[in-house]
């Protein structure tokens, strides 16, 4: 069985984000907050992004969301029925609500299953450590949050998250073609680090999956999880190559936020 190996230029893209310090992170003194918890209907009508997107800045709010899953299920739910119409990747169309709502819900994903600590830990890794790179193994040991490696549980619903995230920036992307526009005040750089996260993850997972010979993205996260506690596993993929440069959604992503997406 041959290690799955992550090649040199993987992460090339993330040296984008070398010194810079904004990453994906919460309000610190938000922490002291004692709010009420949070309910689907503090999310909906007018004021409702707005007043989510705050609520994700309060680690006090997101604790509270990660300990009701039904809740954050329904928001998550919420901000796809109202939001995510057919039309929402025609930038011709798609509306700054639409685009709001796809980044709140990556947000939502992110905080509520540590994938967001996976994020912040890449940027800060390569952000220090330019020649970093290796096998997917101690890509993942390196930027596991703690507790994760050897809890499948968690393992599982931090890789779902990630890849649900993938799926919104990816329409988010979308929607940026010319002449599409982010809402003013989005903050890009965030959005661009995560998405290109989001997006390497996917690309394992897709890449262990076909070329394992597995069924689903489920049967790829579990032989993941395997490999990265160093347990037996049936992951046979030598090789992993990044094409982040050409996929035009997260390019339109790094050109909103003025940045150079290199492979």
């Amino acid at each position: 069985m041959a290690r799955v190996r992550v090649a040199a230029l993987l992460f090339v893209a993330l040296l984008s984000f070398a010194g810079c310090s904004d990453l994906f992170e919460f309000n610190a003194f938000s922490a002291l907050d004692t709010p009420p918890a949070p309910s689907l209907s503090d999310y909906q009508g007018s004021g409702g992004l707005a007043k989510l997107e705050a609520d994700l800045s309060s680690p006090a709010i997101v604790a509270l969301l990660k300990a009701d899953p039904a809740t954050t299920k329904q928001i998550e739910e919420y901000l796809l029925s109202t939001y995510h119409v057919t039309t929402f990747g025609d930038p011709d169309t798609a509306t700054a609500q639409q685009r709001t709502a796809a980044a709140l819900y990556a947000d939502l994903y992110l905080k509520t299953t540590s994938g967001d600590q996976l994020v912040n830990a890449a940027v800060a890794r390569i952000a220090t450590d330019s020649s970093w790179n290796g096998d997917v193994k101690s890509l993942l040991s390196d930027l596991l949050p703690p507790g994760v490696v050897h809890d499948k549980a968690a393992f599982v619903a931090m890789m779902d998250g990630l890849l649900e995230a993938k799926d919104a920036y990816e329409q988010l992307g979308t929607s940026l073609a010319s002449p599409g526009v982010p809402p003013a005040g989005m903050k890009m750089g965030d959005i661009a680090q995560k998405a290109v996260v989001s997006y390497v993850v996917g690309e394992i997972v897709t890449t262990v999956q076909s070329q394992s010979g597995l069924a689903s993205d489920a049967d790829a996260i579990d032989q993941l999880f395997l490999l990265a506690s160093g347990r037996s596993n049936s992951i046979d993929s030598d090789s992993f190559t990044s094409a982040a440069s050409s996929q035009s959604w997260l390019q339109n992503i790094f050109d909103a936020a003025g940045m150079k997406l290199q492979d």
